[in-house]
């Protein structure tokens, strides 16, 4: 039996579409280094072939076995805590609505958030099911397609009833965190030369934001963040190539010195090298010394501060001022929720969103798909750094901006957006043993010299 005959008997065993090409693939790789042996033993290379596909084994048998492995792999544990966490989020969320002082969404606060999550959980589920490798092959097109889009709904006038300009810019901006994890990946194996790119890319699209009138500096400098870690993580994995320890090290030293020169700058010089805005510098100074500011920029501040002080272990049944704050219904749920059900169930519900991060993250960081280890850590940290923010917003530790948390925070766009993050961390974990790795694209033009002899 030669190559092709065994690699089709063998295939025909194999019910994926997707794992019958990996397959290939990995058994053609172990047939070449076996029939290399035999060729450094002397054997001539037609018989060193057959030789290497007999040491295969029977074909059927094999082809058996390795379908057991390369099949849909299912986390009931990470979809069992998704069902449960947005279960729990939604019964918090409407029991606790009729105290937000916001008559224009109280009386159907409850309906809007199932239908909010049912769509953002269809949204998972088709990007679950789907080939991620799209982004790969296309993510040009795709950028195009949302930079136009993007640039379009942020040049619409805001307050509108067609646009409201905060929440499309926090979409916009999220939106470009698994986006730039494909353009990592497509500047894959070009070392130093790739990463310049991806930073290039990078900066180039916050500039463009900016351009296009958007200055939502949290968004921004959490998508910033999100993107520089997945950069990080690739040069760390070695997917651009050459010194890894040294690519990485680099950028590490840029993910600390960029927060550094951000907090210096407003403590320092008030925030004149960055030129931000008043209310953003206060913003951050208040948390290093609220009673500085007492009664007026630390007033949320000390106001959660007060509130956590006061509640119980097992809740008082009241989500307290914090809740007569416009915005609270998105921006301090879960310090209602802890003031209504008490700390313990306020931490046992951080605790609960933490494990799940920790499990998605855990998922990335073990897939040797290259894309989908890029996916994965883009959607957890993104999906972390908005917890952490927001956890310590609600606590009275971190600033006050407007930041959403997976599971708990209301409105359409926000949920969307963390179910579409967790249906491609879900999808990358289904396809951990079937999508093989994007071939690199050939140049489509090479030039080629060469020295013509005179006459």
């Amino acid at each position: 039996m030669n190559r092709t005959e065994y690699l089709e008997s063998l295939t025909e065993q194999i019910s994926n579409k997707h794992a019958k090409e990996l397959v290939r693939a990995e058994i053609c790789a172990h047939i070449e280094d076996q029939k290399e042996a035999y060729l450094l033993e002397g054997k001539e290379e037609d018989e060193a072939e057959l030789l290497a596909v007999r040491e295969m084994g029977d074909p059927v048998d094999a082809g058996s076995k390795l379908n057991k492995i390369h099949r849909p792999k299912t986390d009931i544990w990470m979809l069992g805590a998704m069902a449960a966490l947005t279960v729990i989020g939604i019964i918090m969320q409407t029991i606790i609505c009729s105290g937000f002082d916001n008559l224009r969404i109280s009386n159907d606060y409850g309906v809007r958030t199932i239908l909010f999550n049912l769509i953002g959980l269809c949204v998972m589920l088709s990007v679950y099911f789907a080939d991620y490798r799209i982004l790969g092959k296309h993510i040009w097109k795709i950028y195009g397609i949302y930079l136009a889009g993007s640039i379009f709904f942020l040049r619409m006038p805001p307050y509108t009833p067609y646009s409201n300009y905060l929440i499309l810019g926090q979409t916009v901006c999220f939106l470009f965190v698994p986006l730039f994890a494909a353009i990592c990946y497509r500047f894959r194996d070009e070392k130093t030369k790739g990463i310049l790119k991806a930073l290039g890319i990078l900066f180039l699209h916050m500039f463009l934001l900016l351009l296009a009138g958007y200055y939502r500096s949290a968004a921004m400098i959490l998508t910033f963040m999100a993107c520089l870690i997945t950069l990080t993580a690739a040069a760390f994995k070695g997917i651009f190539g050459g010194r890894k320890k040294m690519q990485a090290g680099v950028l590490l030293a840029f993910i600390i010195g960029i927060p550094a020169l951000f907090l210096g700058d407003i403590l320092l010089l008030g925030g004149r090298f960055l030129s931000l805005a008043e209310y953003q510098i206060r913003r951050i100074q208040v948390m290093f010394s609220p009673f500085a500011y007492e009664g007026g920029a630390s007033y949320q501040t000390l106001l959660i501060r007060s509130q956590l002080a006061d509640a119980s272990l097992l809740g008082g049944g009241d989500i307290g001022q914090i809740g007569e704050i416009a915005g609270a219904w998105c921006d301090y749920v879960l310090i209602c929720l802890t003031s209504y059900f008490g700390l313990l169930i306020g931490i046992a519900v951080v605790a609960a969103v933490c494990a799940f991060l920790v499990r998605s993250l855990h998922i990335s960081l073990t897939q040797s798909n290259r894309l989908g280890f890029l996916l994965g850590i883009s959607c957890s940290s993104i999906l972390i750094l908005k917890t952490v923010i927001y956890v310590a917003m609600n606590f009275g530790v971190g600033p006050i901006v407007g930041i959403d948390m997976p599971f708990l925070t209301y409105g359409l766009n926000c949920t969307v957006i963390n179910f579409l993050y967790i249906g491609l961390i879900l999808s990358v974990y289904r396809n951990t043993n079937l999508l093989p790795e994007l071939k690199n694209m050939p140049p489509r033009y090479r030039l080629k010299f060469e020295k013509v002899k005179e006459h």
